[in-house]
């Protein structure tokens, strides 16, 4: 079975009631709702949301967060620079060689409703495609009218991206047998220079060999994939996000009152 960067169900009978257009659309708006919350307590029952809905869809949460857990390097990058570039309220100060680096408040709390944000949408959206096939998800961006020079770079993006770190893995290892590691610094520089080098060659060698053949098979000339239709059961997807949104304003901000009080 080929190796996706996304959580795929190739290999797996797809169960799912909705059409993989109206789950993308639902996951983007989701994502639209969760951007605008200023709220790190409702943020976080939205990411709630997202783990019983997604354990109530039988999603395979093992591989959802095993990708999520690659990325989040990204949700923490925000958290840990936020402090020291956003506020007024200086909380701690560090002294560096370059001057005095100054923490503040402001982009404590920032950082953090940024990292649940990112953290949430991240969650979602590899949930919902971890329900559908490559095949669904390109009808679903078809269907979108999605350009088709866009469908097919991404393509190719999600297909050799996983082939490209299977190589740098093997050369590594393979650099590691022959005792690379075990040698001076200047050598082990050498060493990890070649393996960009050799990398970088043959990325370009095989891009290359994968564009003519895509040439040669009518890439360019318009995508052959049919969109992804919608389905009867779509209309619940939709009651259920307006229900979501009917919560975050007029039932949810009354609870949260509550417990605050």
């Amino acid at each position: 079975m080929a190796k996706f960067v996304l959580p795929f169900i190739e290999g797996r009978s797809d169960s799912s009631s909705f059409s993989p257009t109206a789950m993308l659309v639902t996951a983007l708006a989701f994502a639209v709702i969760v951007s605008v919350q200023t709220s790190p307590a409702i943020t976080m029952v939205l990411i709630a949301v997202v783990l019983l809905g997604g354990t109530l869809a039988r999603t395979k949460w093992r591989s959802v967060f095993s990708l999520a857990t690659k990325l989040e390097v990204f949700v923490l990058l925000w958290i840990l620079l936020e402090p020291f570039l956003y506020g007024t309220t200086v909380v701690a100060v560090f002294t560096m060689p370059w001057g005095p680096v100054h923490v503040y408040s402001e982009g404590i709390a920032f950082g953090i409703l940024l990292g649940l944000r990112m953290f949430c949408i991240l969650l979602m959206f590899i949930a919902t495609l971890s329900h559908m096939s490559l095949a669904g998800f390109i009808g679903a961006l078809r269907t979108l009218r999605v350009p088709s020079s866009f469908v097919g770079s991404m393509l190719i993006m999600l297909r050799y991206i996983p082939l490209f770190t299977e190589e740098r893995t093997r050369m590594q290892d393979a650099q590691a047998l022959r005792g690379y590691e075990r040698g001076v610094r200047r050598s082990r520089v050498e060493s990890l220079g070649f393996l960009l080098g050799s990398m970088i060659d043959r990325a370009f060698n095989r891009s290359v060999a994968v564009y003519e053949s895509m040439i040669l098979r009518g890439f360019g000339r318009g995508m052959h994939s049919k969109g992804a239709g919608l389905r009867r059961n779509d209309a619940a997807l939709l009651m259920l996000l307006l229900i979501l949104v009917l919560s975050l304003v007029f039932i949810l901000p009354d609870i949260m009152g509550v417990l605050v009080f």
